[in-house]
């Protein structure tokens, strides 16, 4: 079980912080497009499809990360003042009424849209490009199932908690 854990956060931890690179690449971008549309009055026209789609795929991406490193926002007005077993409980409540459930309805109703983009090979309406915009909904059942799995480790441990009084695997 700890090297399923381990697995998991590692693979979390390495696509997180390699998709969290993608903000480089956004931020020259929008440099190069701001710089050529009011600097030289030359906008592009593949700005606005390239930067949505780098900031739509980081986000997605870094998702499991985020779980993972504990960085999401938790109000914890009365969680803090719970003890150890009380707190690795709720979370463990929560896990299986909200996450997992959300996962498998987003999994469910995503996959077959990604499916269907593929089959129309579509190609983005926004700007003036047009790219494809295919591989980019692919992101969408990736990220998904990857925060299912760091969903599924988290679940474990704060299991862990609320049963043996530790996080299991510590």
């Amino acid at each position: 079980m700890r090297l399923f854990l381990k697995f998991i956060d590692k693979t979390s931890e390495t696509v997180g912080k390699l998709f969290a690179w993608l903000i480089v690449f956004l931020v020259v971008g929008l440099m190069y497009e701001v710089i050529a549309r009011y600097v030289f009055n030359a906008p592009t026209i593949w700005a606005y499809d390239l930067t949505y789609m780098i900031y739509g795929a980081h986000f997605m991406m870094g998702a499991a990360y985020l779980l993972y490193a504990r960085g999401y926002v938790r109000i914890d007005v009365f969680y803090r003042f719970l003890p150890p077993r009380w707190q690795g409980g709720l979370d463990a409540f929560l896990f299986l009424v909200l996450l997992f459930p959300v996962m498998a309805v987003l999994l469910y109703k995503g996959i077959p849209y990604v499916a269907f983009s593929w089959s129309l090979h579509e190609t983005s309406t926004a700007g003036a490009w047009s790219p494809p915009i295919y591989p980019l909904k692919t992101v969408l059942p990736v990220a998904l199932i990857l925060l299912t799995l760091q969903g599924i480790a988290e679940f474990i441990r704060s299991l862990g908690l609320a049963i043996r009084g530790k996080e299991y695997g510590v």
